[in-house]
């Protein structure tokens, strides 16, 4: 028989992702088919779980190795869980309890089973990255093909019906009117309102299809860009966020810019030139006036962009710094307001603003002038043809209908061109949106998508670090500098210094937020840069000095999107006396928790990033300050918490000035000073100096 509890310990240590609910039906469900065996029992469950990476080993106890551990032992007619631990092995079940064997030779004679995943992790992609937002579009666009084939058919469409206006006019004015033939004429209206309604149907059609998969193209581009930010390295994004903020909100006006302007490059521009051909079959010399609008048109489009080129680079610029004083001012509303930073704060944005308005207003004054001046021409261009086909009639080489029916069609070649003239203004803001997106596109991911991610069958026992060097972006002095450290299974190591040693940042580096510019972490025998993240997450968590909520509530702050049975989750906030946030109100885990967690204290704040690192159940902890923001008995409270919580193959290492927190909980001290290790030694002789000193 199967307990709810052996299974979530077996998945949660081998990092096996399982919902709660789902996981107890189906045991439910598996306990009661009597004619499978155990390990068939269990087989079942694993396929009812659709785990397909998944495979099940066993060996009997007598043959077990390193391999085995953590597995399942069969005992007393139910399973029970067992690890490995400096001890001995650990058996763990309900009806158990717990309890330590030295050797497994005292066990008598059964089978033990065990998990094993493929080395390489599922989450590797074949698929080339990325770094050019043309080439993202183009991607997404590829995807769906047949839109764009079908706004494409649905334009020329809608281009070719245009001709017939002009047809009609010309039959009308050239056939109907001269002798009156009205039965003609209601053929010709029957014909073209059928056509019109047609040519409507394709209207209506076209924008819906093009607003349909517009929305999708932007959903998939959002969540491409959104992801690239999730695997961003930390070192690598923007120092200000108001940068990374323009960079990432940029896609939505490239993405407007290139799927309009492609469909009128390939459709719209190339049917103004058709029509002018047309009018030139049919008008002769009209032709050459809207040919040289649509030149003299594209030319000065093009010396307006030119001219707003540097404007707009200086707009981008301003528009940084101003977002960049909007979050300073945001975040730091307390300080600002506290300090009476008021003053230097509004000084700052009314400058931004004024800058920003001087360059926009001579963009826009570029932007009108050209619009203007493109009207103007389309005006004298029409003008221009009347006058023209007027000689040309009385010359007797065109019709009136001709003559109407060339203006007509001139009305097709102006509005394309005056299209391309916006284009070509539009081009120099998309142009520096484009070249941000680019930027971001281009910075580099925390894992290469060609490269073969490992995933250990294991939980890590162990974590190394070798010629380590690492400083921050922009910074000449190395905050970290290590020749060699190490730290085993069961060890409780504490991290002293004084403010500016590199403690917080050995934290960082050890648990994988940032890499070396020179050295080796490894956990496993594995380069930690070389590991599956989930794998990472799953089996290294870290506590930050100041743990960041999110907008939401207490419960999702404290589960973060991940499936925590009621059951543990209510365990850790009994842990960790976390039932007084609940108290604030009668919402209880509902607590709204709004952006940053305001409303929280910091040393509640300090409890939510605890319960966090409680219910992922690491087997190596990397804290960081954990017990800064509380008082006395929460101290303590989160002492012996952590005591209760930790395994005893467990690797536990924080950064602290609190003296009772590291005699209380660690067997090993480091000093740092500088970025270097300068000692490392038993924590009893660090207890006795402090003592005495």
């Amino acid at each position: 028989m199967f307990e709810v509890g052996v299974i979530e310990q077996l998945f949660g240590q081998c990092g096996i992702p399982y919902r709660p609910a789902q996981l107890a039906k189906k045991l439910d469900k598996i306990n009661n088919r009597d004619s499978l065996t155990p390990v068939e029992k269990l087989q079942n469950l694993i396929e009812d779980l659709d785990l397909k990476q998944i495979s099940i080993q066993q060996a009997a106890v007598s043959q077990a190795g390193e391999q085995c551990f953590p597995g399942l032992i069969y005992l007393k007619q139910s399973w029970h869980f067992i690890q490995r631990t400096p001890e001995g092995y650990l058996l763990s079940s309900q009806s158990l309890g717990k309890k330590t064997v030295k050797t497994l030779d005292r066990l008598p004679t059964t089978v033990i089973v065990w998990l094993e995943r493929p080395e390489l992790s599922y989450a590797k992609s074949g698929e080339e990255r990325i770094t050019r937002v043309s080439g993202l579009i183009k991607r997404v666009a590829l995807r769906h093909k047949r839109w764009v084939l079908d706004l494409t058919i649905a334009t020329l469409m809608v281009n070719l019906f245009a001709i017939v206006t002009s047809l009609f006019a010309m039959q009308v004015y050239d056939r109907v009117v001269p002798s009156l033939a009205l039965d003609t004429l209601f053929s010709l209206v029957i014909g073209v309102v059928i056509i019109y309604l047609i040519d409507f149907a394709l209207k209506v059609t076209r924008a819906r299809v093009l607003d349909t998969k517009s929305s999708r193209i932007d959903a998939v581009l959002s969540h491409e860009v959104f992801s690239h930010l999730m695997k961003t390295r930390l070192d690598a994004l923007p120092s200000q966020l108001g940068t990374l903020t323009a960079q990432i909100s940029g896609i939505e006006s490239v993405r407007q810019f290139f799927t309009s302007s492609i469909l009128f490059a390939l459709v719209d521009l190339p049917f103004a030139l058709l029509f002018l051909a047309i009018i030139y079959l049919i008008g002769g010399p009209i032709a050459y006036v809207y040919a040289a609008f649509f030149v003299a048109s594209i030319i000065i489009g093009w010396i307006a962009q030119l001219r707003s080129q540097a404007l707009n680079r200086q707009v981008t610029l301003r528009s940084h710094e101003r977002q960049g004083v909007l979050v300073d001012a945001i975040k730091g509303a307390e300080t600002v307001k506290s300090t009476g930073a008021s003053a230097m704060f509004q000084n700052e944005w009314d400058a931004v603003n004024r800058s920003i308005s001087s360059f926009s207003l001579k963009q826009k004054s570029i932007s009108s002038f050209t619009t203007s001046l493109s009207t103007l021409l389309g005006s004298l261009a029409y003008a221009s043809a009347i006058v023209i086909g007027v000689h040309l009639i009385a010359e007797g080489e065109i019709t009136m209908g001709t003559m109407i029916a060339c203006s007509i069609l001139g009305g097709r070649v102006l509005g394309p061109v005056g299209q391309a003239v916006n284009y070509m203004i539009q081009f120099n803001n998309v142009k520096q949106s484009t070249e941000l997106v680019n930027q971001f596109l281009e910075l580099p991911e925390e894992r290469q998508r060609s490269e073969s991610l490992v995933f250990p069958v294991t939980r890590p026992q162990d974590i190394s670090v070798k010629g380590v060097r690492f400083a921050y972006p922009g910074s000449q002095l190395a905050q970290v500098s290590i020749e060699e450290f190490s730290a085993k299974a069961g060890e409780r190591i504490a991290i002293l210094g004084s403010i500016g040693s590199g403690k917080s940042t050995l934290l960082k580096l050890l648990a994988g937020l940032y890499k070396p510019q020179t050295g080796l972490i490894k956990t496993g025998g594995a380069d930690l840069w070389t590991l599956d993240p989930f794998y990472m997450t799953k089996n290294i968590s870290y506590l930050p000095q100041t743990p960041d909520l999110f907008k939401g509530t207490l419960k999702s702050n404290l589960t973060l999107g991940r499936n925590v049975s009621d059951t543990k989750l209510l365990h850790t906030i009994e842990l960790l006396n976390i039932t007084s946030i609940m108290e604030q109100n009668d919402k209880g885990l509902d607590l709204p928790i709004s952006e940053g967690g305001s409303g929280l204290s910091g040393g509640q704040r300090q409890l939510v990033g605890l319960a966090r690192l409680f219910l992922n159940g690491p087997s190596i902890w990397i804290l960081d300050e954990p017990t800064a923001a509380l008082d006395q008995s929460r101290q303590a409270t989160v002492r012996k918490a952590l005591q209760a919580v930790l395994q005893p193959s467990d690797i536990l290492i924080f950064a602290t000035h609190n003296p009772a927190l590291a005699v209380e909980m660690a067997n090993r001290v480091l000093v740092m000073e500088r970025g270097q290790i300068v000692k490392d030694v038993p924590a009893s002789s660090v207890t006795w100096r402090h003592s005495n000193g």
